[in-house]
């Protein structure tokens, strides 16, 4: 069997050694991390390490400011060895040792799951029934090992070799590795672990029965948002609609505060009177609204709601709308990018801009703040910052928060008050 551990030093300067005693470890800044580290160039999930045997993976897990192993960018899984390092993000250094059982023990761990730094190590530990000095008997067990040494050591070179295969051929859709989508927090401060995990980016809930929801792509039970507080219903249907509005951000979220707001803005259009017939309208439209996002480098599910939203509180035809829309959006996304939620809520912020043929002044003032300012580029590229900093004018980011709002709204209509069936193209 073999172990491996972590050496680092805290916030402190002190050195820690830290063994990975679970399948899947997390490093990050949440509290909730296995191993939770309080520097902000850190993402709330920096990095994660998987074991498979006596095999240890290593994957960035989508953080803001990346991971280097062994001075090289970690773009993709590779296999730890003994005497890697590993850097995070500029904030914390790693050391990994690797500790097999033919080597001794390794140091015990304090309930907290550190082991002192001045611990003896295991390669020099020495077992206390044989004394200093006197010579190790060898057992009846040598010719066993010289027996089955060769067929566990081809046993483990395959398992080895298929599990660097595995995880050095790409990650799946669900989790993307290339430094840009776990840590989607917009504000990028430490906050309550997002509520809607479960939920991916094709993922929509289509049936309500007994006080639970189906998934319509996976079948599995979901919790039913009925049974959640009027916050929770809007975090967990905002979460799926921001979701579906990127091109690739399945673990996109809001924070409570920016829940709250997007709630209150609920409240002021619930009442709308056209809000259910042009919900119906986005959905009976869905093949042709498909067609057209899909020409303009756009998801179906923004394009609808941008228009849903254009239309405000009149009666209209939302794809006819979106036709209209379609030309300025495909030209701010090609300036922005909608790969992830944040750069989606841009693009409608921007909306006016671009109706005035000024594709460039918002990706221009993005470029110039990332040079100017001390927050992430990833910080910077969300309306919540620009807001907070006085960078987009009140109408633009209302604008962005009734696209969130209604776009939470058609996840699940009813759940918030309005007659239509969720619209999910």
């Amino acid at each position: 069997m073999t172990d491996l551990w972590i050496k680092y030093r805290d916030q402190d300067g002190e050195e820690r050694r830290v063994a990975i005693d679970r399948d899947k470890f997390v490093i990050g800044r949440l509290t909730t991390s296995d191993l939770p580290i309080p520097n902000e160039k850190l993402s709330r999930e920096h990095l994660k390490i998987e074991r498979f045997g006596d095999i240890f993976v290593i994957s960035d897990a989508g953080s803001s400011n990346g991971t280097d192993l062994n001075g090289e960018p970690l773009s993709r899984p590779a296999a730890i060895k003994n005497g890697d390092r590993a850097n995070l993000g500029g904030g914390l250094d790693l050391e990994f040792e690797l500790v097999s059982d033919a080597l001794g023990a390794a140091p015990p761990i304090s309930q907290n799951g550190y082991a002192d730094a001045a611990t003896e190590s295991p390669a020099d530990a020495v077992p206390a029934s044989v004394p200093s000095g006197a010579p190790v008997e060898t057992g009846g067990f040598q010719m066993g090992y010289l027996i089955l040494a060769p067929v566990l050591g081809l046993f483990l070179l395959i398992f080895g070799a298929g599990a660097i295969y595995l995880f050095s051929s790409g990650t799946s859709a669900g989790e993307p590795n290339d430094n840009r989508y776990i840590s989607s927090d917009p504000d990028d401060e430490p906050s309550p672990k997002k509520t809607t995990s479960t939920t991916s980016t094709s993922t929509s809930t289509s049936s309500t029965t007994s006080g639970t929801t189906t998934s319509s792509t996976t079948g599995l039970p979901q919790p039913s948002p009925s049974n959640l507080g009027e916050n929770a219903k809007v975090e967990q249907a905002a979460a799926a609609f921001l979701r579906l509005i990127a091109k690739n951000d399945s673990t996109a979220f809001l924070t409570s505060e920016q829940s709250k707001r997007v709630s209150d803005k609920i409240k002021q259009i619930g009442s709308s009177s056209g809000l259910a017939d042009n919900i119906d309208s986005a959905r009976k439209s869905a093949t042709q609204l498909k067609s057209l996002a899909t020409s303009k480098g756009l998801t179906p599910q923004f394009l609808a709601t941008a228009a849903i939203v254009k239309l405000g509180n009149s009666r209209g035809d939302v794809y006819q709308t979106a036709q209209s829309m379609a030309d300025n959006l495909g030209k701010l996304q090609h300036e922005i990018g909608n790969e992830l939620s944040d750069e989606s809520l841009l693009m409608i912020a921007a909306y006016d801009q671009g109706e005035k043929g000024d594709y460039l002044k918002l990706r221009n003032m993005l470029q110039d703040l990332a040079t100017k300012l001390p927050e992430s580029s990833r910080t910077i590229r969300s309306i919540w910052f620009l807001q907070k900093q006085g960078k987009i004018t009140d109408s633009e980011f209302d604008f962005a928060l009734r696209f969130i709002a209604i776009g939470t709204i058609t996840q699940n209509p009813k759940n918030f008050g309005i007659n239509a069936d969720p619209l999910t193209l």
